[in-house]
């Protein structure tokens, strides 16, 4: 496994966006079996989304029986692309209304099912990230079996603080209380930051991963 896809199983979890929904939904009423769920369908969306790319690298042109590296390299490329959009939309909103910073959604978060906390959590993954890790293990050129390994590998890596904040609560459902309200306060006024300054870094290391490739 290389190190790239444990970068981008790391940048994955690190999103802001759901730590503070799922933060919101256990300094509310502790709703474990919600939080759970939410992280559950996070895990599965990431798992899926990275699964597809690698399906669709199995179809690619080929040379030397596997997919062209320039192609993959393209797509990391198109990707940083995609994710450098994606931050100065992040940044522009944040500098046009900062008082604005918090979804109106968030406010319905604590009254949730598990279900619809499940379809939550798969709808709120960064999948660019996803399907860069995906495209990593399309370009690692391993057997099938080892390819499905790493997607749940990675899948695992990226969930890891999705799950934290479930574990933390269950271990210590009472000194817990006061670390989510200073977590809850700290998301609420600098998430937007932290997810532009995550898809930049990002954006800079997929740009330059698929231009070394394309070079070669």
């Amino acid at each position: 496994m290389s190190i790239n896809l444990v970068f981008l199983g790391l940048a994955t979890t690190a999103s802001p966006l759901f730590l503070l929904v799922s933060v919101l939904m256990l300094a509310q009423s502790q709703r474990l079996r919600e939080a759970t769920a939410l992280a559950i369908g996070w895990f599965l969306s990431i798992g899926a989304c990275a699964a597809a790319v690698l399906l669709v690298g199995s179809a690619l042109p080929k040379a030397n029986g596997h997919p062209d590296g320039r192609l993959l390299g393209l797509i990391d490329v198109v990707l940083a692309l995609v994710l450098a959009l994606m931050a100065l939309r992040f940044h522009r909103r944040a500098k046009r209304d900062p008082q604005a910073a918090v979804p109106k959604w968030l406010s319905r978060v604590g009254n949730m099912s598990v279900v619809v906390a499940c379809g939550l959590g798969m709808f709120l993954p960064p999948t660019v990230l996803a399907f860069a890790a995906g495209n990593e293990i399309v370009q690692q050129h391993e057997s099938v079996s080892t390819e499905w390994v790493l997607v749940l590998i990675y899948a695992a890596i990226g969930s890891l603080l999705q799950f934290a904040p479930v574990v933390i609560v269950a271990g210590q459902p009472t000194r817990s209380a006061e670390r989510l309200r200073v977590a809850q306060r700290w998301l609420e006024n600098h998430w937007q930051q932290v997810m532009v300054l995550l898809f930049s870094v990002i954006a800079v290391y997929l740009a330059g991963k698929g231009a070394l490739s394309l070079s070669r």
